[in-house]
């Protein structure tokens, strides 16, 4: 896949979404859910350690999006963003479970049932690539804060960040 196209449609689709600021990952799958008329349930779980950090398994009525409950909220945050990614580009939902994560995830099913019904289907290295453009731009967006044009220099200083500023806009300038 193209990285430069990759890039622009992904950052197309997360300009479009209405992040919320301060970011709220919780409050991101809510206007998500409305967005494409199905709730989100997001499901802390302990993943296998050789397993997936999260999984999207899109119910008859409600999408889950279970994510690893044992790791920073940071990381939780983008493995959540992550399956958000494949919401939003419309892929199909991601079918490989192993026996353990199966057993973790649906406990109340047999395993092997739930593998054959979802071994239908598998995510492409393109859908991959696609979803974590699309987390890393989310966190991107989200952690974007306007540039505060009212700062104090040091008077030692001054001088000098007077010249990279008048650098930086003529620049800037030079690229529009």
């Amino acid at each position: 896949m193209n990285f430069k196209r990759l890039h622009r449609r992904s950052l197309e689709r997360v300009r479009s979404l209405d992040i919320p600021i301060p970011f709220d990952v919780w409050e991101l799958c809510d206007r998500v859910a409305e967005r494409h008329g199905r709730p989100i349930r997001l499901e802390p779980i302990h993943l296998p350690v050789d397993g997936p950090c999260g999984l999207w398994i899109s119910g008859p009525e409600v999408d889950y999006i279970f994510y690893e409950s044992d790791t920073s909220p940071l990381h939780q945050e983008h493995i959540i963003a992550h399956e958000l990614g494949h919401v939003i580009c419309g892929h199909k939902e991601n079918a490989v479970l192993g026996e353990e994560t199966s057993r973790l995830v649906l406990p109340t099913l047999d395993p092997r049932m739930v593998q054959s019904v979802l071994q239908r289907t598998y995510y492409t290295s393109a859908e991959e690539q696609e979803a974590e453009m699309i987390a890393s731009l989310i966190l991107q967006e989200a952690n974007r804060r306007p540039l505060e044009r009212n700062w104090t220099v040091p008077s030692e200083a001054a001088e000098s960040v007077e010249r990279l500023d008048r650098s930086l806009r003529s620049s800037t300038q030079d690229e529009t």
